[in-house]
């Protein structure tokens, strides 16, 4: 049984499957080819991992260029990378009121939402749900690509993506974890206070949904709905 905290083939010949679909009958959404592998070096790619909701994970975060990359690095509800990170910078911390401004809770497919602005189309952030989707409906292992650690998850149908173990970005941080731990941002914030924001962590023990605070920069694995 797989525990959640609440808390402040490698294969000589890769087997791949493309399916079209086209996620609403109108001209606003375009036909979405996915893929179980990553089929050529032109990143980023859909991939299928036949979650019950047909929701299609990017095979890379945003800002890399290949999966195992770390890309960008972005605060919660912003949408450019910064030289450091702290709530004295932070676009949605008001310094008058000592305050953070509300974003609401769900910025999926908005102006704040990370990959929705830099990917555009039907890109977005991940939510809660679809994490813990992705968890319940593929086994995982922590393991290392091309000297990159971090966790792959592999489908029932056999397709697969692998999240880099690629730590944070805080001013005050004096400990450096890349390469143990990786955190990413959800676009759907279910957290009891307005001063955090929900994230996913991947360790070599597994996955866990935290709370924390929105001024730290954490990288985004971005989804497609079907």
């Amino acid at each position: 049984m797989k525990n959640y905290y609440y808390y402040g083939l490698s294969l000589s010949i890769f087997v791949m499957a493309v399916v079209a679909f086209t996620a609403c009958e109108d001209d606003d959404n375009p036909k979405v080819v996915s893929y179980l592998n990553c089929p050529d070096d032109h990143h980023p790619h859909l991939i299928d991992l036949g979650l019950p909701s047909g929701t299609l994970w990017a095979c890379c975060n945003v800002g890399a260029s290949i999966p195992e990359g770390y890309g960008g690095y972005y605060a919660w509800g912003e949408t450019e990378e910064k030289s450091e990170y702290s709530k004295d910078n932070y676009v949605f911390f008001e310094q008058g009121l000592q305050a953070f401004r509300d974003l609401g809770h769900n910025i999926l497919g908005t102006e704040h939402d990370v990959a929705h602005v830099r990917w555009g189309g039907q890109w977005q952030m991940p939510s809660r749900e679809q994490f813990l989707e992705l968890d319940h409906n593929c086994s995982s292992e922590w393991t290392n690509v091309n000297g990159v650690n971090g966790r792959k998850f592999l489908g029932k149908n056999g397709g697969s993506i692998f999240l880099p173990a690629a730590w944070c970005r805080w001013v005050e941080n004096t400990s450096d974890y890349t390469g143990l731990l990786g955190f990413y941002w959800l676009g759907r914030n279910q957290a009891q206070n307005d001063f955090q924001a929900e994230f996913i962590r991947i360790d070599m023990n597994g996955l866990y949904i935290i709370n924390g605070s929105p001024c730290y920069g954490y990288p985004i694995r971005p989804i497609v709905k079907r």
